[in-house]
């Protein structure tokens, strides 16, 4: 069976060892890449206190701009931009779920903080942070930081049995000829809504986790070839 990965470097890093360990054929075949938009003025987030990152592309794009951690109270949606934060030397007071942005906004207004609260954002990033942040009255300073571009599918791979999709860009990306064929494993409600609109088969996995998308793989194995196979909890 084969399975194509086209989530970005850094995300579920450990999971195609995995999955070769089980003796599958496994592509990587990004679909998305993003690029620091050079010039973007930081200076609309310098009094907020706070600054909220929703992916790991936005961390990159303030620190190649010059911005600096240092002094800022910080929240991410989910790990791997958390880690990114710290890495660079952040601390991160606030954690959303990677699938549900939405929940990073309700820890915040949970929190009661006054002040604005500053968003480096990619030119694509869904308005679900801003908005929530917005309804509960806080000030909302949305700097773009970063585009996100297509990547086309390889012309000389064929459709995978498989395919992990993280993100709605992602999912526009991949082509009918490929979505249609593949099974599509999408990461969070709102990759599984753009395949849900184009009406190709898929599976929702709401805890973008390792072994979450190890277990749906199993399942899907065992569906598809009436047999039990051993998922490697290394």
């Amino acid at each position: 069976m084969t399975v194509a990965l086209t989530q970005s470097e850094g995300r579920l890093e450990g999971l195609e060892s995995r999955l070769r360990q089980r003796g599958l054929e496994v592509w990587r075949v990004p679909l998305v890449r993003t690029q620091t938009r050079q010039g973007a003025d930081l200076s609309r987030l310098l009094d907020c206190p706070w600054w909220l990152f929703s992916s790991v592309a936005a961390v990159r794009a303030v620190l190649e701009l010059g911005g600096s951690l240092q002094g800022r109270r910080l929240g991410a949606v989910g790990e791997a931009t958390k880690e990114a934060l710290e890495q660079a030397g952040g601390l991160v007071e606030l954690l959303g779920s990677a699938t549900h942005a939405a929940s990073l906004a309700e820890a915040f207004i949970a929190l009661g903080e006054a002040g604005c609260v500053g968003l480096p954002q990619g030119h694509r990033a869904l308005p679900t942070l801003a908005r929530g942040l917005s309804e509960a009255g806080h000030q909302v300073r949305a700097v773009i930081v970063y585009d996100t571009f297509s990547l086309p599918w390889p012309d000389h791979l064929e459709t995978p049995d498989l395919t992990l999709l993280a993100s709605p860009s992602a999912a526009e990306a991949l082509p009918v000829r490929i979505g249609a064929n593949t099974h599509c494993l999408a990461l969070g409600p709102t990759t599984a809504r753009c395949l849900r609109e184009r009406g190709w088969p898929h599976t929702t996995l709401p805890n973008p986790s390792e072994e979450e998308v190890v277990a749906t793989i199993e399942q899907i194995l065992e569906r598809k070839c009436g047999r039990r196979h051993e998922v490697n909890s290394a």
